[in-house]
Protein backbone atom coordinates (compact mmCIF):
# COMPACT_ATOMS: atom_id res chain seq x y z
CA UNK A 1 0.00 0.00 0.00
CA UNK A 2 1.39 3.67 -0.85
CA UNK A 3 0.92 5.52 1.71
CA UNK A 4 3.02 8.58 0.80
CA UNK A 5 0.60 10.45 -0.96
CA UNK A 6 -2.40 9.49 1.45
CA UNK A 7 -0.35 10.79 4.27
CA UNK A 8 -0.30 13.93 2.86
CA UNK A 9 -3.97 14.15 1.92
CA UNK A 10 -5.02 13.40 5.41
CA UNK A 11 -2.15 15.07 7.86
CA UNK A 12 -4.70 17.39 8.65
CA UNK A 13 -7.62 15.06 8.72
CA UNK A 14 -9.35 16.48 11.93
CA UNK A 15 -12.61 13.97 11.88
CA UNK A 16 -15.43 15.30 13.33
CA UNK A 17 -19.54 14.03 13.93
CA UNK A 18 -21.79 16.36 12.60
CA UNK A 19 -24.89 14.87 13.64
CA UNK A 20 -26.15 11.82 14.98
CA UNK A 21 -29.26 9.97 15.67
CA UNK A 22 -30.50 9.30 12.24
CA UNK A 23 -31.03 5.04 11.56
CA UNK A 24 -29.48 4.62 8.21
CA UNK A 25 -27.94 8.22 6.36
CA UNK A 26 -27.13 7.53 3.13
CA UNK A 27 -26.33 10.26 -0.61
CA UNK A 28 -24.33 13.21 0.82
CA UNK A 29 -24.42 15.81 -1.55
CA UNK A 30 -22.98 19.28 -1.33
CA UNK A 31 -24.61 22.35 -2.67
CA UNK A 32 -22.23 25.04 -4.11
CA UNK A 33 -24.68 27.69 -4.54
CA UNK A 34 -25.84 27.70 -0.74
CA UNK A 35 -22.59 26.28 0.52
CA UNK A 36 -24.15 23.32 2.50
CA UNK A 37 -24.39 19.38 2.35
CA UNK A 38 -27.82 17.49 2.49
CA UNK A 39 -27.84 13.37 2.85
CA UNK A 40 -30.84 11.40 3.45
CA UNK A 41 -32.05 9.70 6.29
CA UNK A 42 -33.72 6.44 4.52
CA UNK A 43 -35.53 5.03 7.21
CA UNK A 44 -37.06 7.94 8.88
CA UNK A 45 -38.32 9.51 5.63
CA UNK A 46 -36.26 12.91 5.43
CA UNK A 47 -32.87 14.51 4.03
CA UNK A 48 -31.45 16.84 6.49
CA UNK A 49 -28.88 19.79 5.78
CA UNK A 50 -25.70 21.22 7.36
CA UNK A 51 -24.51 24.67 6.55
CA UNK A 52 -21.03 24.31 8.67
CA UNK A 53 -23.33 26.07 11.10
CA UNK A 54 -25.86 24.08 11.67
CA UNK A 55 -28.33 20.99 11.22
CA UNK A 56 -31.94 21.28 9.63
CA UNK A 57 -34.48 19.41 8.33
CA UNK A 58 -34.38 19.55 4.28
CA UNK A 59 -36.94 17.95 3.62
CA UNK A 60 -39.75 15.85 5.28
CA UNK A 61 -41.72 13.23 4.10
CA UNK A 62 -38.85 12.33 1.63
CA UNK A 63 -40.77 9.78 -0.17
CA UNK A 64 -37.38 7.63 1.12
CA UNK A 65 -34.67 9.41 -0.39
CA UNK A 66 -31.49 7.72 -0.72
CA UNK A 67 -28.61 8.45 -3.34
CA UNK A 68 -28.36 12.43 -4.37
CA UNK A 69 -26.12 14.36 -6.67
CA UNK A 70 -26.22 17.60 -8.50
CA UNK A 71 -26.74 18.47 -12.23
CA UNK A 72 -24.67 21.11 -14.27
CA UNK A 73 -27.21 23.81 -13.54
CA UNK A 74 -26.37 22.52 -9.70
CA UNK A 75 -30.49 21.26 -9.02
CA UNK A 76 -30.49 18.58 -6.82
CA UNK A 77 -30.97 15.31 -8.35
CA UNK A 78 -32.13 12.52 -6.24
CA UNK A 79 -33.00 8.62 -6.27
CA UNK A 80 -36.27 7.75 -4.18
CA UNK A 81 -36.79 4.78 -2.97
CA UNK A 82 -40.43 5.19 -1.74
CA UNK A 83 -41.85 6.99 -4.71
CA UNK A 84 -39.90 4.67 -7.42
CA UNK A 85 -38.11 7.19 -9.14
CA UNK A 86 -35.65 10.09 -9.77
CA UNK A 87 -36.76 13.68 -9.13
CA UNK A 88 -34.50 17.07 -9.68
CA UNK A 89 -34.64 19.77 -7.23
CA UNK A 90 -34.09 23.60 -8.12
CA UNK A 91 -33.09 27.13 -6.66
CA UNK A 92 -36.62 27.16 -5.27
CA UNK A 93 -37.51 23.88 -3.66
CA UNK A 94 -39.55 22.97 -7.05
CA UNK A 95 -39.67 19.43 -7.61
CA UNK A 96 -40.03 17.91 -11.12
CA UNK A 97 -39.82 14.56 -12.35
CA UNK A 98 -37.19 13.09 -14.04
CA UNK A 99 -37.71 9.21 -14.74
CA UNK A 100 -40.37 6.73 -13.03
CA UNK A 101 -40.46 3.97 -15.73
CA UNK A 102 -38.58 1.57 -17.61
CA UNK A 103 -40.43 -0.09 -20.53
CA UNK A 104 -43.55 1.00 -19.26
CA UNK A 105 -42.92 -0.61 -15.73
CA UNK A 106 -42.01 0.62 -12.36
CA UNK A 107 -38.32 1.15 -11.75
CA UNK A 108 -37.24 -0.70 -8.53
CA UNK A 109 -35.77 1.42 -5.99
CA UNK A 110 -33.46 4.26 -7.70
CA UNK A 111 -30.07 3.83 -5.35
CA UNK A 112 -27.07 6.16 -6.63
CA UNK A 113 -26.58 8.68 -9.60
CA UNK A 114 -24.13 10.92 -11.10
CA UNK A 115 -24.26 13.45 -14.29
CA UNK A 116 -22.11 13.10 -16.97
CA UNK A 117 -20.66 16.90 -18.11
CA UNK A 118 -23.04 17.39 -20.84
CA UNK A 119 -26.06 16.06 -18.78
CA UNK A 120 -27.07 12.78 -19.33
CA UNK A 121 -27.56 11.24 -16.11
CA UNK A 122 -26.37 7.33 -14.75
CA UNK A 123 -27.99 5.76 -11.97
CA UNK A 124 -28.51 2.14 -10.54
CA UNK A 125 -31.73 0.38 -9.69
CA UNK A 126 -31.45 -2.36 -6.99
CA UNK A 127 -34.09 -3.82 -5.28
CA UNK A 128 -33.20 -2.55 -1.81
CA UNK A 129 -35.79 -0.21 -1.33
CA UNK A 130 -38.72 -2.30 -1.96
CA UNK A 131 -37.63 -5.59 -0.55
CA UNK A 132 -35.99 -4.14 2.98
CA UNK A 133 -39.25 -2.70 5.11
CA UNK A 134 -36.82 -1.94 7.91
CA UNK A 135 -34.99 0.19 5.33
CA UNK A 136 -38.31 1.84 3.62
CA UNK A 137 -41.34 0.74 5.68
CA UNK A 138 -44.71 1.17 4.54
CA UNK A 139 -43.62 0.85 1.01
CA UNK A 140 -43.01 -2.86 0.05
CA UNK A 141 -43.01 -4.08 -3.63
CA UNK A 142 -42.07 -6.44 -6.42
CA UNK A 143 -39.90 -5.66 -9.07
CA UNK A 144 -41.77 -5.04 -12.13
CA UNK A 145 -39.24 -5.04 -15.16
CA UNK A 146 -37.81 -8.33 -13.99
CA UNK A 147 -34.51 -7.44 -13.42
CA UNK A 148 -31.59 -4.71 -11.56
CA UNK A 149 -30.22 -2.81 -13.75
CA UNK A 150 -27.61 0.77 -14.40
CA UNK A 151 -29.70 2.93 -16.89
CA UNK A 152 -28.35 5.60 -18.98
CA UNK A 153 -30.81 8.93 -18.95
CA UNK A 154 -30.54 11.42 -21.61
CA UNK A 155 -32.71 14.72 -20.65
CA UNK A 156 -33.26 16.32 -23.92
CA UNK A 157 -34.15 13.44 -25.53
CA UNK A 158 -35.94 12.50 -22.77
CA UNK A 159 -34.48 8.64 -23.31
CA UNK A 160 -33.57 5.86 -20.99
CA UNK A 161 -31.90 3.14 -22.00
CA UNK A 162 -30.53 0.30 -19.66
CA UNK A 163 -26.96 0.15 -20.24
CA UNK A 164 -26.00 -2.62 -17.78
CA UNK A 165 -27.81 -5.81 -17.01
CA UNK A 166 -25.93 -8.10 -15.51
CA UNK A 167 -24.88 -7.49 -12.47
CA UNK A 168 -27.06 -8.52 -9.57
CA UNK A 169 -27.50 -5.55 -6.97
CA UNK A 170 -25.79 -2.17 -8.46
CA UNK A 171 -25.33 0.53 -5.55
CA UNK A 172 -22.45 3.01 -6.09
CA UNK A 173 -21.85 4.98 -9.24
CA UNK A 174 -19.73 7.48 -10.21
CA UNK A 175 -17.56 8.90 -13.35
CA UNK A 176 -14.04 9.36 -13.64
CA UNK A 177 -12.03 12.96 -13.29
CA UNK A 178 -12.52 12.94 -17.45
CA UNK A 179 -15.48 10.87 -17.63
CA UNK A 180 -13.37 8.27 -19.33
CA UNK A 181 -14.44 5.23 -17.01
CA UNK A 182 -17.39 5.08 -15.24
CA UNK A 183 -17.43 2.41 -11.62
CA UNK A 184 -20.24 0.79 -9.98
CA UNK A 185 -20.20 -0.97 -6.98
CA UNK A 186 -21.92 -4.69 -6.71
CA UNK A 187 -23.80 -5.62 -2.97
CA UNK A 188 -24.98 -8.71 -4.10
CA UNK A 189 -23.37 -12.33 -3.35
CA UNK A 190 -20.29 -11.07 -4.78
CA UNK A 191 -18.76 -7.78 -3.85
CA UNK A 192 -16.76 -5.69 -5.97
CA UNK A 193 -16.42 -2.19 -7.83
CA UNK A 194 -16.33 -2.79 -11.63
CA UNK A 195 -14.72 -0.29 -14.15
CA UNK A 196 -15.90 0.24 -17.58
CA UNK A 197 -14.31 2.46 -20.51
CA UNK A 198 -17.13 5.39 -21.43
CA UNK A 199 -16.33 6.86 -25.15
CA UNK A 200 -17.60 10.25 -26.08
CA UNK A 201 -21.16 8.78 -27.58
CA UNK A 202 -21.78 7.64 -23.70
CA UNK A 203 -21.27 3.82 -25.25
CA UNK A 204 -19.82 1.96 -22.52
CA UNK A 205 -16.99 -0.97 -22.68
CA UNK A 206 -13.86 -3.41 -21.69
CA UNK A 207 -15.67 -4.21 -18.03
CA UNK A 208 -12.83 -5.12 -15.42
CA UNK A 209 -13.09 -5.54 -11.64
CA UNK A 210 -11.06 -2.57 -10.27
CA UNK A 211 -11.86 -3.46 -6.39
CA UNK A 212 -12.76 -6.38 -4.56
CA UNK A 213 -13.96 -6.28 -1.26
CA UNK A 214 -14.67 -8.69 1.78
CA UNK A 215 -17.54 -8.97 3.54
CA UNK A 216 -17.01 -6.46 6.16
CA UNK A 217 -15.61 -4.50 3.77
CA UNK A 218 -18.55 -3.75 1.32
CA UNK A 219 -18.42 -0.94 -1.01
CA UNK A 220 -21.21 1.31 -1.47
CA UNK A 221 -20.98 4.96 -2.66
CA UNK A 222 -18.35 6.59 -3.86
CA UNK A 223 -16.64 9.90 -5.20
CA UNK A 224 -13.03 10.92 -7.03
CA UNK A 225 -11.02 13.43 -6.07
CA UNK A 226 -8.68 15.81 -8.36
CA UNK A 227 -6.04 13.04 -8.87
CA UNK A 228 -8.89 10.85 -9.88
CA UNK A 229 -8.01 8.83 -7.15
CA UNK A 230 -11.31 6.90 -5.43
CA UNK A 231 -13.10 7.58 -2.07
CA UNK A 232 -15.15 4.78 -1.47
CA UNK A 233 -17.30 3.25 1.63
CA UNK A 234 -15.65 0.42 2.63
CA UNK A 235 -16.73 -1.88 6.02
CA UNK A 236 -16.05 1.02 9.06
CA UNK A 237 -13.70 3.34 6.98
CA UNK A 238 -13.30 4.83 3.95
CA UNK A 239 -10.29 3.58 1.68
CA UNK A 240 -8.79 5.71 -0.62
CA UNK A 241 -7.85 3.75 -4.59
CA UNK A 242 -5.58 4.83 -7.19
CA UNK A 243 -6.17 5.21 -10.47
CA UNK A 244 -4.65 1.25 -10.95
CA UNK A 245 -6.97 -0.17 -8.67
CA UNK A 246 -4.08 -0.23 -5.85
CA UNK A 247 -5.69 1.00 -2.26
CA UNK A 248 -3.08 3.32 -0.99
CA UNK A 249 -5.21 4.67 2.03
CA UNK A 250 -8.14 3.59 4.72
CA UNK A 251 -9.43 6.40 7.22
CA UNK A 252 -11.11 4.22 10.28
CA UNK A 253 -14.58 4.96 10.91
CA UNK A 254 -16.38 4.20 14.24
CA UNK A 255 -19.45 3.04 12.07
CA UNK A 256 -20.38 1.59 9.40
CA UNK A 257 -19.83 4.23 6.10
CA UNK A 258 -22.27 4.12 3.13
CA UNK A 259 -21.09 7.20 1.05
CA UNK A 260 -19.11 10.32 0.55
CA UNK A 261 -19.22 13.53 -1.29
CA UNK A 262 -16.34 16.69 -1.61
CA UNK A 263 -17.46 20.17 -0.07
CA UNK A 264 -16.80 23.19 1.33
CA UNK A 265 -15.82 26.36 -0.31
CA UNK A 266 -12.55 24.99 -1.79
CA UNK A 267 -13.66 21.73 -2.03
CA UNK A 268 -11.87 19.79 0.39
CA UNK A 269 -13.83 18.71 3.09
CA UNK A 270 -15.12 15.15 2.65
CA UNK A 271 -18.82 14.69 4.07
CA UNK A 272 -19.11 11.20 5.03
CA UNK A 273 -22.66 9.46 6.05
CA UNK A 274 -21.82 6.66 8.17
CA UNK A 275 -24.98 4.53 10.04
CA UNK A 276 -26.83 6.62 12.45
CA UNK A 277 -24.16 9.99 11.47
CA UNK A 278 -22.59 12.46 9.62
CA UNK A 279 -18.82 13.18 9.67
CA UNK A 280 -16.61 15.90 8.15
CA UNK A 281 -13.20 15.71 7.39
CA UNK A 282 -10.58 18.25 5.88
CA UNK A 283 -8.04 16.71 3.27
CA UNK A 284 -5.79 18.53 1.24
CA UNK A 285 -7.04 16.96 -2.15
CA UNK A 286 -10.06 18.55 -3.96
CA UNK A 287 -12.41 16.73 -5.21
CA UNK A 288 -13.47 16.03 -8.78
CA UNK A 289 -16.07 18.78 -9.27
CA UNK A 290 -13.76 21.33 -8.01
CA UNK A 291 -11.69 21.04 -10.78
Amino acid sequence: MNNTKFEEYTKNLNLKQIHSGSIWTEGPCYLKKSNKVVWSDIPNNRMLSFDFNKVEIFRSPSNFSNGNTTDNQGNLVTCEHGARRVTATDKNNVISLIVDEYDEKRLNSPNDICVHSNGTIFFTDPPFGIINPKRVEGFPGHMMYGGCYVFKYEPKAKKLEAIITNMEKPNGIALSLDESHLLISNTGETKYIRRYDIDKSLKISKPIEFAKSDPEHVFDGFRFDVDNNLWTSCGKGVACYASSGEQIGYIKMPELVSNVDFGGTEGKTLFITASTSLYMANLNIKGAKFK
